[in-house]
């Protein structure tokens, strides 16, 4: 199926719009995520002093990664909805760019 210029252009635009948006959610996610590591080490205490930094290797850091899970998980997903507008927006580039191609040798 071949689609004209118009077309390749609303998918390149509807790319961008999705990147925006998923950066901007990134950062508030981000945000949260921090901020509940933050809560859980307020309130249970720090390991950090003894134990080096935050790693899920570690069994000293069990329960802060068990209480930031859900928001863990809710960044890495946002992170892939980035990368895959990522590859719509490139493959929408290219498409254009072979579109145009094709149209001046003709």
């Amino acid at each position: 199926m071949t689609m004209n210029q118009d077309v390749i252009i609303a998918h390149i635009i509807a790319a961008s719009k999705d990147i925006f948006a998923c950066e901007k959610a990134i950062v508030t996610l981000k945000d949260i995520y921090h901020s509940a590591i933050r809560q859980y080490l307020l309130k249970n205490g720090d390991p950090r002093a003894h134990c080096g930094s935050l790693s899920p290797e570690k069994p000293e850091y069990e329960g802060v990664i068990e209480h930031t899970k859900p928001h863990y998980r809710a960044l890495m997903k946002k992170k892939r909805e980035l990368y895959n507008a990522h590859r719509r927006h490139r493959r929408a580039t290219q498409a254009l760019l072979k579109y145009q191609s094709k149209k001046s040798d003709e």
